[in-house]
């Protein structure tokens, strides 16, 4: 089986999502992946944007043995350390703002310690952990709504959940080497597998738009 990877927007696209599309597609061919880019709401109409990430777990994409879904800010630099992010573990994301948002669901009752929970700038899934995780979908729907607010947890609110329903244990494969999500405004980005485009200059800010700071990554030769 090939892998794939996934991209989501619904809208019109603007020109920081066009360059991380290029950038995505050009990494894909360079690894020799599918590419593709969901458009709309194909997951569940009446969700947010960043829930129809979950669309990932769909049928859709059991030809494929792994795929992998990237937030549309998401950037490959350039360098020949970049490796192919389909030959390392992990499945997603569990640096300090996860575990913090982990724990805080756990307090508020609809999380669990033991089940996985990753951030939802990038997810990767073989099949197996596809299947597993959308046998939590279907009948009655209505818990999705206690993630259905824009910053509130979302698709990583749901993944979190259907982790629980499918009966998944949260073990150190599940996390991926922070290299593949870092944030543009930690030090050297250039040593990054891949860069999350923020508004942050710096940690402590000031802020800006994504774009300016894609176009300084780009005049510094690292994008």
């Amino acid at each position: 089986m090939s892998n794939i990877i996934l991209q989501h927007f619904n809208g019109k696209l603007r020109p920081l999502d066009i360059a991380s599309i290029a950038n995505i597609k050009a990494y894909a061919s360079r690894i020799g992946v599918d590419y593709e880019l969901i458009k709309g709401r194909p997951f569940r109409e009446h969700l947010t944007d960043p829930c129809q990430k979950v669309f990932m777990l769909d049928e859709k994409w059991d030809e494929y043995n792994d795929v992998l879904m990237l937030d549309i800010d998401m950037f490959v630099p350039y360098g020949n350390h970049i490796p192919d992010v389909f030959s390392v573990n992990g499945c997603g994301l569990y640096n300090p703002i996860q575990q913090r948002l982990h724990q805080r669901l756990i307090q508020w009752g609809r999380g669990r310690a033991n089940a996985p929970y990753w951030g939802g700038a990038i997810y990767k899934f073989n099949r197996e952990r596809r299947i597993a995780l959308r046998s939590g979908l279907g009948g009655d729907e209505r818990w999705m709504d206690n993630f259905n607010q824009p910053y509130h947890y979302e698709d990583e609110g749901i993944m979190h959940h259907l982790a629980i329903k499918g009966g998944l244990i949260f073990t150190k494969d599940d996390i991926m080497d922070p290299r593949w999500c870092y944030d543009n405004y930690l030090p050297d980005p250039a040593t990054a597998f891949m860069i999350h485009m923020r508004t942050k200059i710096k940690p402590e800010g000031p802020k800006r738009t994504k774009i300016e700071n894609y176009n300084e990554l780009v005049e510094r030769g690292i994008l």
